[in-house]
């Protein structure tokens, strides 16, 4: 096993090279930061920046190109993925795990049919079935999150607050 260690500098990175062992990145912070989402984005699709700003979508024939800020959430449904904005409903060739490599860190997939951005999100509301019912500000539609994805959705979404703190 190789071991490198940066010296000299208030922060280190230690690089730890073992064939035999599982590949992973651990960050340790005293806080979340922006920067450290920053590095974890990086991290996750080798860029620092969102993949992409805007996505080409159609309604019909016609075809859109829309700020991803603006989406509330990809829904799968019959074969064709729907994106929703607060006032209409666009459609992409895309599969919902395409949409998942190239979408910032904001967006997760929080059901085997959806992908939330959590930035949209307004209220949520735990069911008696265990599902969590979400909400948006700017529109009177809402997202079911399952079971499965709950802890993770509530993990990512404390992330979140933490940097606006």
């Amino acid at each position: 096993m190789e071991d490198t260690t940066g010296k000299g500098t208030a922060n280190r990175i230690k690089i730890e090279v073992d064939p035999e062992g599982p590949e992973e990145v651990v960050i340790r912070c005293k806080k979340l930061t922006p920067e450290v989402l920053r590095l974890q984005e990086l991290l996750e699709t080798g860029t620092a920046e969102p993949n992409v700003k805007k996505l080409s979508l159609v309604i019909g024939e016609e075809e859109y190109l829309v700020d991803i800020r603006k989406i509330l959430f990809f829904e799968s449904s019959e074969g064709r993925v729907a994106a929703h904005t607060d006032k209409r409903i666009y459609y992409t060739d895309m599969k919902l795990y395409e949409l998942e490599s190239i979408l910032p860190h904001n967006f997760m997939r929080v059901s085997k049919m959806c992908i939330l951005n959590l930035e949209a999100v307004c209220f949520m509301k735990r069911e008696l079935t265990g599902l969590c019912r979400i909400g948006f500000s700017t529109s009177p539609k809402q997202v079911f999150i399952s079971r499965m994805y709950y802890k993770p959705f509530r993990e990512k979404l404390e992330e979140m607050r933490m940097i606006l703190k």
